[in-house]
């Protein structure tokens, strides 16, 4: 395992969404997030999605009738409304055998409030959920609908008159019109919304950021087919692994695979920022914190920030999860680790897959001439199936769970079911010369991150309808 990566153990919106689960202390409040904030979500957004003019309303009417069938075990809304009447009424002649219910009964319902006024409570649960909140909107195609009830919900912040009055008579209930939480609500509905909607100058800045570069071409050269970045592999057998290297390179043994294409360079910052633009799932403030060891995307100075100058460098503090996350949303995947051996060896079977003549300066950024720094993809020359940085730059991560190679022939091999670390291939700008061997593996957890860790992505068939004969 690489022992220089770092190891680590391990809004009115969404506070009223989960106002009635702030209940019974932490034990049971973190169950009861668990059993029904994912549902919460998912029905607040179809709400929005159907137009419903009080979307949170409905839901928290929703919610709550699934807490407190679960919890209290009641059967019908109206079985608490003897408790309902006692609290909201005043009825004090409540029957004997009801009175311990009514005492739950309000012990959930003060607990919510209390729960809900506190900033730092409300906060936690608000951070917590806004990925599942974002991938929810755009899953139910809601972004639309939520802008308008984000701006109706703010103006009710700033004014009350805008309010409905079932709607103002709840936030009364709930928040009791105190600034600071009212401030707090408004400003993470602000910072949704501007996560939905980068502003106007961030997608101006995207759109001049096109770049023409090798990692775009399609076309031929040589033997090689190039489509809109994607190289094509011709299928067959090769001969992977090393009888001379580590342990976990042995031994050479052969792989067949089937024909597949990969990206001619790897993921650049310009590339995911694209991305991320139209996807707030995979942001560096909101994807979730159990795919990463807390400094994904370290670097970026903000969602929409990736380090300055550095447009066309490849992408790195990206962990196994999100460099999968990212290939899949495009119609492609992470390659496995046989494709990509197959990749750079293009056909050798040397130690660093080069000519006789060649120098692995040219090919390379590693720590002889990398300067202690990652560089510009395609700085280098391309192998012979004209393939960027597949040795040095930066590591890649591949699809396979690491574990020693198998005996015998293999066909497609896809690594092991199940496993602790997911494999690294490719040394980067950071390691010496002997890491950059072709054979070479190295793995790490699938939630770290570093700042030589970068991928490129492949597939099976071109994702926009490439060829597949060259």
């Amino acid at each position: 395992m690489r022992g220089w990566m770092k190891w680590y153990s391990c809004s009115c919106l969404l506070g009223m969404l989960l106002w009635p689960q702030l209940v019974w202390g932490n034990d049971l409040f973190h169950k009861m997030v668990t059993d029904f904030a994912e549902q919460s979500v998912k029905d607040f957004v179809g709400f929005v999605a159907e137009g419903e003019r009080y979307p949170l309303m409905h839901m928290i009417t929703q919610s709550r009738f699934k807490i407190l069938a679960a919890y209290l075990k009641i059967n019908k809304p109206k079985d608490t409304k003897i408790c309902s009447d006692r609290r909201n009424k005043k009825i004090e002649n409540v029957p004997v055998e009801q009175q311990d219910f009514c005492q739950r009964y309000d012990d959930t319902i003060d607990g919510a409030k209390n729960g809900v006024s506190d900033m730092a409570i409300f906060e936690k649960i608000y951070f917590k959920l806004e990925p599942l909140l974002l991938r929810e909107i755009e899953i139910q195609e809601a972004r639309e609908p939520m802008k308008k009830w984000i701006e109706h919900k703010i103006k009710c912040f700033k004014e009350k008159a805008k309010c409905g009055k079932d709607e103002k008579g709840m936030i009364e209930r709930v928040t009791k019109w105190e600034p600071n939480l009212i401030r707090l609500y408004k400003h993470l509905l602000e910072n949704l919304e501007k996560k939905l909607f980068p502003e106007a100058t961030d997608i101006a800045f995207l759109d001049k950021n096109v770049l023409d570069s090798p990692c775009s071409i399609s076309g031929k050269i040589g033997e090689m087919l190039i489509d809109k970045g994607m190289v094509f592999i011709s299928g067959g057998t090769f001969i992977m692994g090393s009888d001379k290297g580590r342990p976990d390179e042995k031994t050479a043994h052969a792989v067949n695979l089937e024909a597949f294409w990969i990206d001619r360079c790897e993921v650049t910052n310009i590339e995911y920022l694209r991305y991320v633009a139209k996807d707030p799932h995979l942001r560096k403030s909101t994807f979730p914190r159990q795919f990463h060891d807390g400094d994904y995307l370290t670097n970026w100075g903000g969602d929409l920030k990736p380090p300055s100058n550095r447009d066309n460098y490849p992408v790195t503090y990206v962990s196994w999860f999100a460099a999968r996350y990212f290939c899949q949303s495009i119609g492609k995947r992470l390659p496995s680790e046989a494709e990509w051996e197959k990749s750079t060896r293009a056909g050798t079977f040397t130690d660093y897959a080069l000519t006789p003549s060649a120098k692995l300066t040219d090919y390379a950024w590693y720590n002889e001439n990398a300067e202690s720094n990652a560089h510009l993809v395609a700085d280098r020359l391309p192998n012979k199936f004209q393939l960027y940085d597949m040795q040095g730059n930066v590591w890649e991560w591949v699809y396979d769970w690491y574990a020693m190679y198998p005996k015998g022939r293999a066909e497609n091999p896809q690594g092991p079911s199940l496993g602790k670390y997911r494999v690294l291939r490719g040394g980067s700008w950071m390691s010496p010369a002997s890491h950059l061997r072709v054979s070479m593996r190295g793995d790490d957890s699938p939630v770290n991150t570093s700042q030589d860790v970068g991928f490129r992505c492949a597939a099976s068939t071109h994702p926009e309808g490439g060829r597949l004969k060259n």
